[in-house]
This record gives C-alpha cells, structure tokens and sequence, in this order.
C-alpha cells in the first residue's frame, strides 16, 4: 500500500519533460515571476490602449459610454 508520503511529486517543465529535484525550486520562482510580470505588462497595455482609443474618440465620452453599454448589453442578451 502506497500513501501520499511515500510518493515523490515529480515536477514538469512546461514542455511536459520531468524535471530533477534540484531544478525546481529555482525554476518555480522564476516562472512566477515571468508570469507576474507578463500580466502586469499585459493589463498595462490593456488599459493603456482603451484609455488612449476613448480619450482620442470623434464621439463625446457619454455617447462613448452609452453606446459600449448598448454593445455589453446585447452580449449579455445574446448568450441568454
């Protein structure tokens, strides 16, 4: 009988090749990083780009508003 203490855990790069005990530490604090840091990146830029398209908009930020409403509204109705 085999229980969960007894099993080693095997860790696996993201190309699915099993890693040695000595690599992971090492590689899991880097990946957390990386991907911290990616999604900083990611949500700055996301948020950056819709800011600059509104406030550089032909149409006055209430019609901007009203009319991205009308647009997640029917989304919304869509799915149902």
């Amino acid at each position: 009988m085999t229980t969960r203490s007894n099993v080693n855990a095997i860790s696996f790069d993201p190309y699915g090749e099993p890693l040695g005990e000595d690599r992971t530490p090492l590689m899991v604090q880097g990946d957390w990083r990386a991907r911290n840091a990616a999604i900083v990146v990611f949500w700055t830029l996301a948020l950056t780009l819709i800011t600059v398209r509104i406030y550089f908009s032909d149409h006055p930020l209430g019609q901007t508003l009203a009319l991205a409403q009308a647009q997640i509204e029917s989304f919304v109705t869509a799915i149902r």
